[in-house]
């Protein structure tokens, strides 16, 4: 019997079980990587977060997502919105 990649069955079971493996045993790495990047972040100054279009907020609202998960791209999408609703208001007077 094979898959649907034309391999055997019993290979792609193989190969998923690998995989799931793999990504428990990396699990704690992600988490330091992804910690280190939130207290990067945390360091910073009000002025200098909103100088690379971020707040206090979005770091707190970041803190919710699984530990594992890379903050960059909660952050880039949330600075996106920001940026997005700024310029559909116009230029400030």
């Amino acid at each position: 019997m094979y898959d649907t990649l034309g391999l055997p069955a019993s290979r792609s079971w193989l190969a998923l079980l690998g995989a799931k493996a793999l990504r428990v045993l990396l699990w704690p790495a992600r988490v330091i990587e992804a910690r280190g990047t939130m207290n990067q972040l945390a360091g910073m100054t009000d002025l200098e977060l909103r100088d690379i279009g971020l707040t206090r907020q979005d770091l707190a609202d970041v803190t919710a997502r699984p530990l594992d998960e890379d903050p960059t791209r909660y952050l880039v999408c949330a600075r996106a919105a920001r940026l997005h609703m700024d310029s559909a208001r116009g230029p400030r007077i």
